[in-house]
């Protein structure tokens, strides 16, 4: 019998590892080789980007800007004025969606949301079209439970 045969000796001479392919080298028989990743190497040249041009970019960021101030005016309105708060809350929970719309609309905002509730809350969605492709949205979400 060979002496490495693990029959003939209590413990093994080489160790074994649990989990061979954490470590750099795994145990084949009595001899460690070496065990080799193979990596995907990335192909450079072969999938150029497009050429950027920032001029949508910058335009959305610009309609972005007057969406917030819209938003900040209607938020403005909502925490400082009981009154409207509570008019709004009410029109909303009783699915009165023409009166929530009109009520929003006498703020004197420009940008006009899109307006859903649940018992929840009132979520209000600002979005601004750019010839014909929607370029930004600015979703605000308000709970009152």
């Amino acid at each position: 019998m060979n002496h490495y045969d693990p029959r003939c000796f209590p413990y093994y001479s080489v160790p074994v590892q649990a989990y061979p392919h954490y470590s750099p080298y795994y145990t084949t028989g009595t001899r460690q080789t070496p065990f080799y990743y193979h990596y995907y190497q990335p192909i450079y040249g072969q999938r150029p980007f497009q050429e950027v041009n920032p001029q949508l970019f910058m335009t959305s960021a610009k309609y972005m800007q007057s969406l917030m101030k819209d938003a900040s005016v209607l938020l403005e309105r909502m925490a400082d004025s009981k009154e409207f708060a509570k008019q709004l809350m009410t029109n909303a929970q009783e699915s009165k969606q023409k009166l929530v719309e009109d009520q929003i609309k006498q703020t004197g905002i420009g940008n006009i949301p899109v307006v859903s509730y649940t018992p929840d809350g009132l979520k209000l969605v600002f979005s601004k079209d750019l010839d014909s492709i929607n370029c930004c949205n600015l979703t605000l979400t308000v709970r009152w439970m």
